[in-house]
């Protein structure tokens, strides 16, 4: 009965260790999934940016930009017309401007000049949303609109007025990113308490450009106050066509 008992105990042993370490594998296996998913979305995201960087040959296009603060009972609308050109022209010609100057100096002028200053390469290659300027964690899978899409947190590894720390949600065919919603990584001013931004992109001839943009901030004694950016686009020209 000996040789028996020792089998019997042997086997229970050898049992016992595997329900012990199977679900550890299970986990690491569905961590190397994950990490093999979430690879595939960088790199499709990085084929894709460098084909409409080489494709998107201009634009043009109108945009109206709306901000309030009902506190003060303040508002303020500034429309503007836009030449993008590659490899780095960004040009914005003020066309229109009513209501609040405070806000137009302190807003609507604050953001163009950002623009500007984005544009160029450098800053661009600096906050561009990829790998050597963010960490990325896949989420999930989710429709947008109609086209599939990865749902995606993005934290930026070096914090700067340019920087966003939130989500994103990226076409799953193209790898372009077609939604942005977060907070500045770094806070705009003393006076900005939180701002919560969202941009929505749209494809046209399998180019993504923005199609909107709000965002909503609490400043110290002003309260909430509110941006909304509406996009027109006039003129598209791309490497194989002319919309």
């Amino acid at each position: 009965m000996e040789p028996y008992n020792l089998k019997m105990k042997f086997l229970l042993v050898i049992l016992l260790l595997c329900f012990l370490f199977t679900p550890a594998v299970a986990v690491q296996n569905e961590n190397n999934l994950a990490s093999a998913e979430l690879n595939q979305i960088l790199n499709r995201m990085r084929s894709h940016e460098e084909w409409q960087s080489r494709h998107l040959v201009e634009y043009q296009m109108h945009r109206r930009f709306y901000a309030a603060n009902p506190r003060f009972k303040q508002e303020s609308v500034l429309e503007a017309k836009t030449l993008f050109h590659q490899p780095s022209t960004f040009e914005t010609e003020v066309v229109r401007t009513e209501g609040s100057q405070m806000i137009r100096e302190r807003v609507f002028d604050k953001i163009l000049e950002a623009e500007k200053d984005a544009s160029t390469t450098k800053t661009k290659q600096e906050t561009t949303i990829a790998p050597a300027n963010y960490n990325f964690a896949l989420i999930g899978k989710q429709d947008c609109a109609g086209r599939p899409c990865y749902n995606l947190r993005i934290t930026p590894k070096q914090k700067n007025k340019y920087s966003i720390d939130g989500e994103i949600w990226v076409d799953s065919e193209d790898g372009a990113i077609v939604r942005m919603q977060g907070s500045p990584a770094k806070r705009p001013s003393f006076w900005t308490l939180n701002t919560q931004i969202e941009r929505r992109y749209k494809r046209i001839d399998g180019v993504w450009l923005c199609d909107g943009m709000e965002s909503t901030s609490n400043i110290l004694i002003a309260g909430k106050s509110t941006l909304k950016v509406d996009y027109n686009y006039v003129k598209i020209q791309t490497g194989n066509a002319v919309e």
